[in-house]
């Protein structure tokens, strides 16, 4: 849909062309007039319009003004100069602009409408033009280091798929690693930072460790580095491929202990910074990097005195004591807390397969799990739970949802018979509030289409009222979108509905004889009888007169 804004200071010319081009098929309009330049004016800084149709002769502000005043605010706004006056001096001046045609008023409705029509066309190939892509890509690249560091910290956090890990997205994101061979993490935290510091002043402490610990490392290995939730840097590294695969790891692994030591020295002396380092003693494959960087979080939080400084290279001897007693084996968390910000997103967003689908693997997970006092089985029914009533309470569901699905046993999993009745439970608890949730937006959907098509009833007569960005504004929303929610609720364009209110009423209105046809024309929005029987004829296949003729020859 494109917006066009009718300027002309003759209010016959402004509704003539208001009336055509509101009824062009070919076209999806949504028409505005302005009988002055000051008018316009203020329509432009209430909404964006792609194509202006303007006299460029006007008392107070002039075309040629407006057009200065167009390109402040929409620079990509088409504007057809209407005029009787052909006059060089104005054409010539016009013309300096881009995006900017002319057209004589004698000219008529037709020529109107194929300059209206070829603006458009102009605007759709825009659009598409190679200098958009150009300017596209350029943004991308400027961007393409945080888009970078989102997705490698998407792997870190179990946000990503395995079958999002591929080489061409690391190709596309400029990620120097290879997607089919192991990458060594290595976890760094900086010690030193006091609480009182400010989160910028953090920030540029953080660039300054990297740019240091790059310098180092850039030597032997590949690598891309990120800053995660907590302000710890993370790297992800690979040998350069110098020799076999064994041979490029065990040189790696020999030149990253040996250079930890020197990235902590700098750090200190050149920005008195303590830093203490956790690195991997073996590269992981790609699909095992969230699993595996949880681990060097749990040892970097472990800590050994008071942890400053401390360079750890070797993960056996903490996993040791990490382990539980028994048969001295620690099981894989059956979900991280990472996963679960996953479900409580997908659960907030709407992605209802998504988050069954991670319910069903959870349920997966405790297939072979007999005890209902299974603790990491318990950690993880708590977890999930925790994650339903959190979303209730904030959207005020707690009440509705309390009799649909036993509220009492959300945070009891004793009261289930089995693991897999438990998971069955917050199975059908996850499509209730799902169910709720698209409930809750048709709802809100009609409520806003119930609130505008009163708006309409009751200012048929003022087609300001009605104009599409007035109606935004009454349920703020952005223009285009309630034009397409408004058909996505009702089946029908707004702009045929309110054709369609009009042609109502002015029908019941002729029922009357004692009301004119001038006064049916004002009372409906037309202004005058002209454009009314314009539009009435065009819906019903006759005249105002007519119809009304129909109605009292019965």
């Amino acid at each position: 849909m494109y917006r066009l804004l009718v300027v002309d200071d003759e209010m016959i010319i402004a509704d003539g062309l208001y009336e055509v081009l509101s009824n062009l098929p070919q076209l999806e309009l949504d028409v505005y007039k302005a009988y002055s330049g000051d008018e316009a004016v203020r329509l432009f800084d209430r909404t964006r319009f792609d194509i202006v149709l303007t006299d460029i002769r006007m008392p107070g502000l002039s075309g040629l003004e407006l057009l200065d005043k167009i390109r402040e605010r929409w620079p990509s706004c088409r504007v057809i100069f209407l005029t009787g006056h052909n006059e060089f001096s104005y054409i010539y001046s016009a013309f300096q602009y881009e995006g900017v045609s002319y057209l004589l008023k004698t000219e008529g409705y037709e020529k109107v409408i194929q300059m209206v029509e070829q603006a458009a066309m102009d605007i759709e190939t825009e659009l598409k033009a190679e200098a958009l892509l150009q300017k596209a890509q350029e943004q991308l690249d400027a961007t393409r280091e945080l888009l970078q560091k989102d997705y490698v910290k998407g792997i870190l956090n179990e946000q990503l798929g395995v079958q999002e890990i591929h080489q061409k997205q690391f190709d596309e994101l400029a990620i120097p690693l290879r997607a089919d061979r192991p990458v060594l993490i290595m976890l760094g935290r900086v010690n030193s930072f006091a609480s009182a510091l400010t989160y910028a002043t953090k920030s540029r402490q953080l660039y300054r460790i990297r740019l240091i610990a790059n310098q180092y490392l850039s030597a032997r290995v590949s690598f891309v580095d990120v800053v995660n939730e907590s302000m710890d840097p993370v790297w992800l590294i690979q040998p350069l491929q110098e020799s076999s695969e064994a041979e490029s790891w065990e040189r790696a692994m020999t030149f990253m202990k040996g250079n930890l030591e020197l990235i902590q020295s700098a750090c200190r002396e050149s920005l008195g910074e303590v830093l203490s380092f956790v690195l991997d003693d073996s590269p992981v494959m790609w699909k095992d990097a969230a699993e595996r960087f949880s681990t060097l979080n749990m040892l970097m939080n472990y800590r050994i005195g008071q942890g400053c400084g401390m360079l750890l290279l070797d993960k056996q001897m903490i996993e040791q004591e990490l382990q539980p007693p028994g048969d001295g084996t620690r099981s894989r968390p059956l979900l991280r807390h990472a996963k679960l910000s996953v479900l409580a997103d997908q659960l907030e967003h709407g992605q209802r397969a998504e988050f069954r689908a991670i319910l069903l693997d959870c349920a997966a997970a405790l297939a072979g799990v007999d005890s209902m006092h299974h603790v990491p089985a318990q950690e993880l029914y708590y977890s999930i739970g925790l994650v339903f009533l959190s979303y209730m309470n904030r959207w005020n569901l707690v009440e509705t949802a309390a009799t649909r699905i036993g509220l009492h046993k959300l945070m009891q999993p004793g009261e289930h018979e089995s693991w897999q009745q438990a998971f069955d439970y917050l199975l059908h608890v996850g499509d209730m509030l799902f169910n709720l949730q698209s409930q809750e937006e048709e709802r809100r959907a009609r409520d806003v289409i119930t609130v505008i098509q009163k708006h309409v009833q009751d200012h048929l007569h003022d087609p300001d009222e009605i104009s599409l960005v007035r109606l935004a504004e009454l349920v703020f929303f952005n223009p285009s979108y309630l034009s397409r929610l408004f058909k996505q609720v009702t089946g029908t364009n707004l702009s045929e509905y309110i054709s369609a209110c009009r042609m109502t009423r002015a029908k019941r209105l002729l029922e009357n004889p004692d009301v004119k046809i001038q006064d049916v024309a004002e009372l409906v929005g037309y202004g005058t009888a002209t454009n009314f029987t314009r539009s009435f004829r065009k819906a019903t296949h006759m005249t105002p007169q007519e119809y009304r003729a129909t109605i009292f020859n019965r």
